[in-house]
């Protein structure tokens, strides 16, 4: 089973190697990338979450797995408040430490994630595992802002919701939820442009890796902890979460693990530019969470399988 699951992680993995070397031949620069990093978030992300949700969603598959959305706060909760207690057990700058509870509570739910689930499980997968980002993507832009920025106004806050991928999702929902028929043309401009959003979404993750200084020393505790924390003890938790309340289909309680053994979220370094953290600690944290995860991600998903 663990075999299995490797060899289609595998393909992942590869494409993000792609992303690493395209960035160390200078194919790739740190503009590009940022260029492409918001061309996947902003544009192909939202038209795949859209395709996606209005043609293979309805009513009765909705209700059925609104739980998922659920589960997805609560984790993420239980992440944030792990990030918490273990910070103030780590001599971390003001700056480290808003990185260091952002990496741990957010992981790669989207460029990661979604590949993960596609080759697992399909379109059938992605319909369950959009629905669950609905609670993860508005605790991302509300809570995580609010970690990298620290003290802030609510209302500065949720005015990061204003977002497409947001407004896919919820646009996606009304259409399948309703049956609304939209001309096919749409939809087929949508499914073109939604699916670009993997393999562009893997090589932006790989270039982000590549960014790293490697002459730079690494926060060894901080890293190592985040990487125990990330990996290890959140998927950990997350199997114990889905055995106490049991009954779950497989599929659904795959995806709970999986999400939940994520590495630290590839936008990490972009986000704390922009809001506020240290960068240098979020592209280290992101490299080597991603990095372990390798082995991590697909012990724990035949755990889930079991």
């Amino acid at each position: 089973m663990f075999l299995s699951i490797f060899s289609r992680i595998g393909i992942i993995f590869i494409v993000l190697l792609v992303g690493i070397l395209t960035r160390r031949f200078r194919v790739l620069t740190k503009e590009t990338t940022d260029g492409l990093c918001r061309i996947a978030i902003e544009v192909t992300l939202p038209f795949l979450y859209f395709y996606t949700l209005s043609t293979s969603l309805n009513r009765q598959l909705f209700f059925s797995i609104l739980t998922l959305p659920l589960f997805a706060l609560v984790l993420t909760f239980v992440s944030f408040l792990l990030s918490w207690l273990v910070s103030l057990r780590l001599k971390l700058t003001s700056q480290q430490r808003r990185s260091f509870m952002f990496l741990v509570t957010f992981p790669n739910y989207g460029f990661l994630a979604i590949p993960l689930v596609f080759a697992l499980f399909g379109q059938e997968g992605l319909v369950r595992v959009f629905v669950f980002n609905l609670g993860i993507t508005f605790l991302y832009w509300t809570l995580g802002v609010a970690i990298l920025r620290g003290p802030a106004k609510g209302a500065r806050i949720f005015k990061s919701l204003a977002n497409n991928a947001m407004a896919a999702l919820i646009l996606g929902l009304i259409v399948g939820i309703t049956s609304f028929r939209l001309p096919q043309f749409i939809l087929e401009t949508s499914r073109l442009i939604g699916d670009a959003t993997i393999p562009l979404a893997l090589i932006v993750v790989g270039s982000i890796l590549a960014q790293r200084d490697s002459r730079k020393p690494v926060p060894f505790k901080a890293v190592s902890t985040l990487v125990f924390c990330r990996l290890l003890l959140m998927p950990a938790l997350a199997i114990l979460f889905i055995n106490v309340f049991g009954g779950l289909p497989r599929m659904l309680a795959v995806i709970i693990v999986l999400q939940a053994a994520m590495p630290s979220a590839s936008t990490a370094p972009i986000l704390t530019k922009r809001f506020g953290g240290d960068t240098e600690l979020a592209a280290s944290g992101v490299f080597f969470t991603t990095l372990f995860s390798i082995i991590t991600v697909p012990l724990f998903i035949s755990l889930a399988l079991r």
